[in-house]
């Protein structure tokens, strides 16, 4: 757990993100990343539906039961950042007011969003709505990332003296390090704001749909290469998908 103690803040990716797309929509691929505090075990966000038997067995590998997960913080209300939530049912969950606004006045127009489900979260008396950029936990402090919803956030902690930005979708991938024109983005201008400070203050970023990124003299570089395998069931045969 980046060689935390358990009264250290740390954090580790259960799931991690992969920059694809298909000719069906939305891949969905989503990070997941299991926080550690002095307050006990959090979740920053929770997949998509599918990706539900890997994140329970993460966790399990991990020694870490669905009940030792306290709390669940949602960085945006898309469908594959919130499909398990239901899987802790005894966890706080945590989201930003202006998510709950952007819900309300842009959901149904957002394909990502699913819209029973969004409803049913914003209906559970475990739900609690943040305004402006608390310390949501010890050590870790939430940031405004508006853009790729109107009330995204991202997460800041420090660990081993470098400043770990989890941003989640508000920079999805490597590629929006530099990109001119941002995909999938609620408000363009405001997206791109957010990755600019982003890219101001961290050493390390954790992406939605990538591996983490680290700070060089000329920029931000992989630190690990990014890699998922799909198995074709029919006659068994496997393809590896990488990038580099």
């Amino acid at each position: 757990m980046n060689s935390q103690t358990s009264r250290k803040t740390g954090y580790e990716s259960l799931l991690t993100g992969f920059p694809g797309r298909t000719d069906r929509g939305f891949l969905g691929w989503s990070t997941t990343v299991l926080l550690r505090t002095a307050a006990g075990y959090a979740l920053f966000d929770t997949g998509a539906a599918g990706d539900r038997p890997g994140l329970l067995s993460a966790l399990a590998a991990r020694g870490v039961r669905n009940s030792d997960i306290k709390t669940i913080i949602l960085s945006h209300l898309h469908f594959d950042h919130v499909a398990n939530a239901e899987c802790f049912p005894q966890a706080e969950f945590l989201l930003h007011e202006t998510e709950r606004d952007y819900l309300e006045n842009h959901g149904a127009a957002d394909p990502a969003v699913p819209l029973f489900l969004a409803e049913t979260l914003l209906r559970q008396p475990q739900l609690r709505l943040m305004s402006g950029e608390p310390e949501v936990l010890p050590g870790i402090r939430v940031l405004c990332t508006p853009g790729h919803t109107g009330g995204h956030i991202s997460l800041s902690l420090t660990v081993d003296g470098k400043q770990v930005v989890l941003a989640q979708d508000a920079l999805k991938h490597r590629g929006e390090v530099t990109a001119v024109t941002l995909t999938g983005a609620f408000d363009a201008e405001a997206a791109r704001k957010s990755i600019d400070r982003i890219l101001a203050m961290a050493d390390i970023i954790v992406p939605g749909h990538d591996v983490p990124l680290a700070r060089t003299d000329d920029g931000f570089r992989s630190l690990s290469t990014c890699r998922e395998r799909i198995e074709i069931v029919p006659g068994g045969q496997s393809h590896a998908l990488t990038v580099q």
